[in-house]
């Protein structure tokens, strides 16, 4: 009977990846059942479907034949879902096969019986982390002995290493002559560079080297292929032509191409007279393959991978060394901190390689056509697949024999709650499972059924009292008594800040728990005896914790305040402490914890008023010329006007105090014979440090700010818009107005409000 394979990789789209994927399992479906879960998606990708993949001009019936699930981000984490059904791919597999780049999600999920991990990578190190994950694995597979024997060398056991080569497609890569296309119509030697501007491919020096070894009154061009997707992003570079003006390459002898098309790129080297690639490691190079098996004279680096398949042919260039990968000069896409070491070229005697091709030529094209046919018969995609299938057949006899039964691990339920509650089935007995989630009133707030090796979550975020059942039987209770717990607020604004953090306080006393809190502006409770038993992390810092609750204002993919996946009711139609009590847990009581600060020695000696008239919105803020009416009132009636804000707001004869570190804020503040301000993060720091607020808030509703000590002034002229459930703030429109925006009316909420009232409502 032929083995059952369940195959999880990246199937769709034009990578490398990609296509060593589709050819290596069209091959090796001759001998085995496979289905295969696809994680990537092409250009014709709309939405999902059971065909949601026909419009992949590269796709054909058999990979259909295949392809058994699609692999989905939403917002419960990484889904599957069925495509190309068909009962025939319902089988229960032998093994799984993980084919796909380092680090990749798929390496890092639980899986139903044996695995194989298939992993091609280029430095001589793998990361750590990634590493550990590896060994984990029943096998390893790589596509090269040298990408063993660094893997051997970093620590993983030898009997679990197989070689199971990449191969190259000899129905399109095989000498022929083609039509000159235009590139080649001057009769001009051309060498060819294909592949990514990379530290790693040496692309830097090997324009670097051809530009000094050939004069520009030699008929030799180098027709390069450079182009990187990820360069803006890489090095700040849009183009090219950008690139290499930058670093001082451009000559009228580079002759660039920009992304050829297939077509084109199989003509490039059918016709092009040299192929040169000196890379400082490569963890197969297929282009390099495929330009050999075209039985086009290549220049390579003799290291790494590629000798799997170019060892004594080809034009090889001598290595001086190693560095660490690292080490780079020049942009790259990979990761800063990557392991292992590159080799080194010799460039010097590449040059020397360049020269002697371009000088002894049809003796290196008669070798190269010579050395194709020996490409074409030990790297076909059909010997491969061969190769594949023998090593699938070695690895079923092994965890059908005794010893593999015996270390087979018995299925074990995990419970989480990191990031909302999470159940995961660990083992080798394909079992099926019905999970359920229940709140405190027993009501079933999710549930789904899941097999041996998957997992189920519940969107949930906000604080639950969770019991967690699985076929019916209670496995775990939600309790955060001694747990640590990491409460981040996912605001910047100050009021946000002000208003939630005393019910953090008040979760680890009401749970018995330890939290630590990241907010960003830590320095103003680190100091205060209240918060004496709360951590604090900076903003994007991690911990190791039991449940993590975030704090904020979410909005859903329409825009609307209503992610009640995040917090049980609409935030805001709430106060905006409440926010914060909705998503912990808690019951709403207006709370004040005060702020870190000791009173200082007064700025101003005279008797002043605070007028803050910034805010972040229109909507909020107040006419300007009340508040120089308003200003010239109050120093009329003998105090100083002082006018807080971020940046300079004239207004004559007051003290303009902007940009001041967070500390004299404060100092001004404390010292204050009134404070007048608006719906803002001022008037939530005066209220922090116990001090009457006069606020000017006429958009929202009585109970959205804070109740005690706050002289609130508005007028019922409009609909509190920012309370108001179907309408969504843009705080992008700085002019947002829901009602009246584009008219005289615009923000009449605020413009309502007189001089006369807010002086009728305050006694000094």
């Amino acid at each position: 009977m032929k083995p059952k394979i369940f195959v999880h990789g990246c199937y769709i789209g034009t990578t490398g990846y990609n296509n060593h994927t589709r050819d290596f399992f069209r091959e090796l479906s001759k001998y085995l059942n496979i289905k295969i879960r696809n994680f990537t998606v092409g250009k014709s990708w709309d939405r999902y479907s059971d065909r949601c993949h026909d419009g992949e001009t590269n796709l054909n019936d058999l990979d259909k034949s295949m392809l058994y699930e699609q692999s989905l981000w939403d917002k419960d984490g990484l889904k599957d879902h069925k495509i190309y059904c068909d009962d025939k791919k319902n089988f229960i597999h032998d093994f799984n096969l993980v084919l796909s780049e380092t680090n990749h999600h798929y390496f890092y999920q639980n899986y139903l019986g044996p695995k194989i991990a298939y992993n091609v990578w280029e430095s001589t190190r793998q990361p750590e982390d990634f590493f550990k994950k590896l060994l984990e694995f029943d096998e390893l597979w790589v596509p090269s002995e040298w990408q063993k024997t660094c893997s051997i060398e970093q620590g993983y056991p030898e009997e679990k290493i197989q070689v199971v080569p990449e191969g190259v497609d000899v129905s399109t890569f095989y000498p022929e002559k083609v039509d000159l296309l235009d590139e080649y119509k001057d009769g001009r030697f051309k060498f060819l560079l294909f592949g990514r501007w990379d530290y790693r491919k040496s692309t830097k020096e090997i324009i670097e080297t051809f530009l000094s070894t050939f004069s520009k009154d030699e008929p030799v061009d180098l027709v390069v292929s450079i182009d990187n997707m990820w360069g803006e992003e890489m090095d700040g570079f849009k183009t090219t032509e950008e690139r290499l003006s930058a670093y001082g390459l451009t000559d009228e002898r580079i002759k660039i191409v920009h992304f050829p098309s297939r077509e084109d790129y199989v003509k490039f080297l059918k016709t092009g007279h040299v192929f040169v690639s000196c890379a400082r490691s490569e963890g197969w190079n297929l282009p390099l393959i495929e330009a050999m098996a075209c039985g086009t004279p290549s220049i390579y680096s003799d290291c790494c991978a590629q000798l799997e398949f170019a060892k004594e042919k080809g034009i090889p260039v001598k290595i001086v060394g190693e560095k660490p990968a690292n080490q780079n000069n020049y942009g790259r896409y990979t990761m800063s901190d990557l392991p292992g070491n590159y080799y080194e070229p010799n460039f010097d005697h590449l040059s020397e390689m360049m020269r002697d091709v371009y000088a002894n030529y049809d003796t290196h094209k008669k070798r190269a056509l010579l050395e194709s046919e020996l490409i074409k018969r030990d790297f076909s995609w059909e010997r491969v697949g061969q190769i594949g299938y023998e090593k699938c057949l070695l690895f079923k006899d092994k965890i059908n024999s005794d010893n593999f039964r015996i270390n087979k691990k018995e299925n074990q339920i995990n419970v989480s709650y990191v990031d909302g509650p999470k159940v995961e089935i660990i083992g080798d007995d394909y079992k099926e499972y019905l999970v359920e989630f229940l709140d405190e009133q027993d009501n079933i707030v999710h549930s789904s059924k899941i097999t041996t090796g998957m997992w189920t979550s519940c969107s949930r975020k906000y604080y639950t009292k969770w019991k967690v059942l699985v076929n019916g039987l209670i496995v775990d209770e939600f309790n955060l008594e001694d747990k640590k717990v990491l409460i981040s607020m996912e605001s910047k604004s100050i009021g946000d800040t002000i208003a939630w953090a005393p019910y953090v306080v008040k979760f680890a006393q009401k749970n018995k728990c330890k939290v630590v809190l990241s907010t960003f502006h830590n320095k103003w409770f680190i100091n205060n005896p209240n918060y004496r038993d709360i951590d604090f992390i900076n903003p994007g810092g991690t911990t190791d914790c039991f449940c993590v609750y975030r704090l904020g204002y979410f909005k859903d993919e329409q825009g609307y305040w209503k992610r009640f996946d995040l917090y049980p009711n609409q935030v805001n139609t709430v106060p905006l402490q409440k926010v914060a009590t909705d998503i912990l847990g808690l019951e709403f009581e207006e709370l004040n914890l005060g702020l870190s600060y000791i009173p200082r020695k007064r700025l101003i000696n005279d008797r002043y008023v605070i007028i803050a008239p910034e805010s972040t919105s229109g909507c909020k803020e107040w006419v300007y010329e009340n508040w120089v009416k308003l200003s010239n009132i109050l120093m009329e009636k003998g105090y100083k006007v002082v006018v807080l804000t971020s940046k300079p707001y004239k207004i004559e004869n007051t003290i303009n105090v902007w940009n001041q570190k967070w500390l004299d804020v404060f100092t001004y503040i404390y010292h204050a014979e009134l404070f007048i301000g608006l719906s803002s993060g001022l008037s939530w720091i005066n209220w922090a440090l116990n001090k009457k607020t006069v606020m000017i808030a006429g958009f929202s509703e009585s109970y959205n700010e804070f109740i005690s000590n706050n002289i609130r002034i508005s007028n019922d002229v409009c609909i509190k818009c920012w309370n108001d459930p179907v309408m969504s703030f843009d705080a992008g429109d700085w002019d947002w107005c829901p009602v009246y925006k584009g008219t005289e009316k615009q923000h009449i909420c605020q413009k309502s409000i007189t001089v006369e009232q807010v002086l009728n409502r305050i006694d000094l």
